[in-house]
């Protein structure tokens, strides 16, 4: 019997045998398959992820952020999209209301001040005169804007027309500083050049009339020579009786938008032109006083600039920098090439860095697309008359989509920086003879930036409530208690196309009054910059580009990332032991029973 089982045993150790080098065979050939398919998922899908898709994107972007013309002549979707924005734009002001005047005047206090607001504005911005030169290398165009009051934005009591605020006359400091206005009426007609001299001047020719020195001799002798200087000291006083002097109360729509006649103007000026045609023989003419009305925006629906950026044609990152600007009512306000003008800053000792910054400024609605995280943008501000660099501070997320956030550092206003003493103006510090600085300064204290050559006034821009200003700044006005949130000027940007998601362009506009030491009535008043309004310029992506950028940019991004990520999975687990055995049986258990 045992004889018999032996042919048997050797058979079936045979067979087995047999099975076993024809498992391996097909594990073998399966393992392989199976690490050729894993490790071309795995491959493809970080090639895909990696490098594929970005290249895709990039090349997508940059191909659709052109301005430029369709075949037809019609402007492109880029170009349309960014002429006639669809984003929700809301102009806010603050007016600062002075309760303490008779103080600032006859004690040398510091300003107290109310805030009103905020008085919200609905913004559309237009752009017009739309032309593309060199080729198609430049785009020209002119922008305005808007402004509609927005009752239900503003506060609940806010009424821009009945409320009234009290502030520095801007008139008696722009047309006299030191009551320039004489010289205007009395001599060369031209406001912008008068003084306390001219005044003693005016005194001279009237006395120089034979009559009224004979009259003025027989009562005073021999103290006709002082009487300058007695009108000079008193003319405080003088100013009083007509109801006239450094501040004035308006109406807040009437220091923004409409403007207002300063009673310097309305009230004094006449008086004074009739007393010179009937004393001294001139002939002057009344004043017209629609010619003297100010307003701190005088630009509703209007524009005086035409800018030339470049339209991205020959390097995408380049579209909207802005290379030169026009200005289309006076040729000495246009850029000198890529300089700002002369006459801004003509005292400026630093002239180079207005070439290096005007030449890679972005206009502020237009930022170029795959913006690095660490990464600056140098912005032309045409509200400031200047350039500055928004610094990365941290990602943000606004209405579901990441962000970058920028914001305007501090730096931008400090002048122990070598790059910012172009911005400084030694002639306006020893004109108005502003803080306790030491002698021989030629700049502002850090914080405030003087755009007086821009706007042809003492104008001094600042961050609201002097956030990030000196101590001697941010003393000034004890009551402000400047923070982050409210203050801080703050710019959210899409990197991966450039799209504006949300930005608070935040700003206070002050004027530097200075101190008339000749004068009793003003002698006291304390130099420096005082507030008159605070503004928030706030834009927000609408509903519309929010779609946008989820369809054509976040969804076909997350899809393709699902994709490879399931296929470097898929690739991975093909490749594991376990779906090695797996597959293996398989594939024996299918070829066996073939």
């Amino acid at each position: 019997m045992a004889v018999a089982l032996k042919p048997f045993v050797a058979w079936r150790a045979a067979k087995q045998m047999h099975e076993m080098l024809k498992r391996q065979w097909i594990c073998s050939a399966v393992n392989a398959g199976l690490f050729l398919v894993g490790a071309g998922l795995l491959i493809s899908g970080i090639v895909v992820l990696v490098k594929v898709f970005p290249d895709i994107v990039t090349k997508t972007v940059n191909k659709n952020k052109v301005f430029g013309l369709n075949d037809d002549g019609t402007l492109n979707d880029f170009t349309k999209t960014w002429a006639y924005p669809s984003y929700i734009s809301t102009m806010q002001y603050w007016a600062f209301d002075y309760k303490n005047t008779i103080g600032i005047l006859n004690r040398a206090l510091y300003p107290d001040v109310d805030e009103k607001g905020p008085y919200a504005y609905d913004e559309t911005i237009l752009n017009s005169q739309i032309k593309f030169v060199d080729n198609g290398e430049k785009m020209q165009f002119a922008q305005a804007t808007q402004y509609v009051f927005n009752p239900a934005k503003s506060c609940p009591t806010c009424d821009p027309k009945k409320d009234t605020v009290t502030i520095p006359d801007i008139s008696f400091f722009v047309c006299s500083s030191c009551f320039e206005l004489f010289e205007f009426y009395l001599f060369s007609f031209e406001c912008s050049k008068l003084g306390m001299a001219q005044i003693d001047a005016f005194v001279e020719k009237i006395l120089g009339n034979q009559q009224l020195e004979g009259v003025c001799q027989l009562l005073l002798k021999d103290k006709c020579p002082k009487l300058a200087e007695i009108f000079e000291r008193e003319i405080g006083s003088f100013m009083d009786l007509f109801k006239t002097g450094p501040f004035v109360t308006v109406t807040v729509d009437q220091l923004i938008f409409s403007g207002y006649v300063s009673p310097l103007v309305s009230q004094l000026a006449d008086r004074l032109i009739k007393i010179s045609n009937k004393l001294i023989g001139t002939d002057i003419p009344l004043v017209n006083g629609t010619a003297f009305t100010v307003a701190l925006n005088t630009e509703n629906g209007t524009t005086d600039t035409l800018y030339t950026v470049l339209t991205g044609k020959t390097d995408y990152s380049r579209a909207g920098y802005t290379i030169s600007f026009t200005s289309l009512h006076n040729e000495s306000l246009s850029s000198n090439g890529d300089k700002l003008p002369s006459q801004w800053y003509a005292f400026s000792i630093n002239i180079i860095i207005f070439t290096i910054i005007l030449k890679h400024d972005i206009h502020g609605d237009i930022f170029k697309s795959f913006i690095k995280q660490n990464e600056s943008l140098p912005l032309y501000i045409s509200d400031v008359c200047r350039s500055a660099t928004l610094k990365y501070e941290k990602k943000v997320t606004v209405q579901g989509i990441t962000g970058y956030r920028y914001i305007l550092p501090a730096e931008e206003f400090d002048y122990s920086i070598s790059d910012n003493c172009g911005f400084c103006n030694p002639n306006t510090l020893s004109k108005y003879g502003a803080y306790d600085l030491p002698v021989n300064s030629t700049c502002l204290p850090s914080g405030l930036l003087d755009i007086s050559g821009c706007q042809n006034s003492p104008v001094i821009i600042s961050k609201p409530h002097f956030y990030q200003a000196s101590n001697i700044v941010r003393s000034f006005v004890p009551r402000f208690k400047p923070t982050y949130d409210n203050d801080e000027t703050t710019l959210d940007i899409e990197p991966t196309t450039g799209t504006v998601l949300a930005a608070n362009k935040r700003l206070q506009i002050n004027m530097l009054l200075n101190q008339f030491s000749t004068i009793g009535e003003y002698s006291v008043l304390r130099p420096g910059a005082y507030p008159l309004i605070w503004l928030n310029e706030s834009f927000i992506m609408d509903s519309g580009t929010r779609d946008d950028l989820n369809s054509s940019l976040f969804k076909p991004k997350n899809i393709v990332k699902i994709i490879c990520w399931c296929a470097i999975g898929v690739g991975i687990t093909a490749s594991s032991d376990l779906v090695e055995e797996t597959y293996c049986r398989i594939a024996v258990d299918i070829i066996s029973n073939i």
